[in-house]
């Protein structure tokens, strides 16, 4: 639909509603000329006179009964929809749509819900699962969460749990196989579990030495693109792995999993909600930020991140 299809619609259906040309005039704010002239305008796109004028009365041709019977109901519908519209942006309703990754999905539905349904009946929430950095703009998200701080232009960024690190587990049994390594260059005597990303895989982890960052080099039998199916794989003894501390917690507690090297871990910030700067008025998003970081800011439990829950 072109926008000068709709031109002088509005003044029409002023017209036909107060069946004269200076009351819809006053109506609207307008000047009577104004009025007659965008009424002559919308005439010669239809090709027909919309109204028989009189000295005295205004009426409606049959041109324009026709006009009048689908502009009405159309902008009565449309007007509602504003009014629909506006209601979302001064009260929590609405469908709110969240994209994040699918370790992270469990730490949501376990920390967030359905505390939130309880608090916010009226907000419907998507998430939506990717491992894969996607433009969430592009992608007709409202929001995003990712591990760290993401600032990009036009986006706000708001912390949502306490500092993590990333480091080396694995299988005591594969310790059992191979030792425990005492330095960094004896990560490349035991096998690992590389992650691939954008199609690439990650041939190095970087740890930290004597505070300073520093990258080795890894190798192994096994290339996974999903995080989860990384720690499965770890916990089986195919490798070490390389990954979040909180994604581990529960199997370093259970000592299903142990720590390599753990002093040579990397430290990074926790995860955060970021979204375009215009959206941040929205009750609903407002709603979930605050909720979120009210329950998540404090720390997190070993089990937070567990698909299924311990009984």
């Amino acid at each position: 639909m072109k926008r000068t299809e709709l031109d002088g619609i509005a003044i029409f259906l002023a017209v036909a509603e107060h069946q004269g040309f200076r009351s819809a005039a006053r109506s609207l704010g307008l000047t009577a000329s104004a009025v007659s002239q965008q009424i002559s305008s919308l005439e010669k796109r239809i090709g027909a006179p919309l109204f028989s004028r009189t000295t005295r009365s205004v009426g409606l041709t049959e041109a324009g009964q026709r006009l009048l019977q689908h502009a009405k109901p159309a902008a009565d519908m449309f007007l509602a929809g504003l009014e629909s519209a506006r209601e979302l942006s001064e009260q929590p309703g609405g469908n709110l749509r969240i994209n994040t990754t699918r370790p992270s999905m469990p730490l949501l539905i376990n920390r967030l819900l359905p505390g939130f349904h309880e608090q916010y009946p009226n907000i419907r929430l998507e998430i939506r699962a990717e491992d894969e950095f996607i433009d969430i703009v592009e992608g007709g998200f409202d929001a995003g969460i990712r591990l760290g701080h993401v600032v990009e232009m036009d986006m706000v960024s708001v912390w949502l749990t306490p500092p993590d690190e990333y480091l080396v587990v694995c299988a005591p049994s594969l310790l059992a196989r191979y030792g425990k390594p005492q330095k960094i260059e004896d990560l490349q005597k035991l096998p690992a579990v590389l992650i691939s990303r954008h199609n690439q895989t990650v041939h190095s982890w970087t740890l930290t030495q004597n505070g300073q960052p520093i990258k080795v080099k890894v190798d192994g039998p096994l290339i996974i693109n999903d995080p989860l199916s990384l720690i499965q794989a770890g916990l089986r003894g195919v490798g070490m792995i390389y990954t979040v501390r909180s994604l581990v917690a529960h199997y370093l507690a259970q000592g299903q999993l142990e720590t390599v090297l753990e002093s040579n871990a990397r430290s990074v910030p926790g995860l955060s909600i970021y979204y375009p700067s215009r959206h941040q008025s929205l009750p609903k998003l407002k709603a979930f930020v605050n909720y979120a970081t009210a329950h998540l800011r404090n720390g997190i439990s070993a089990d937070d991140f567990l698909a299924e829950q311990p009984r």
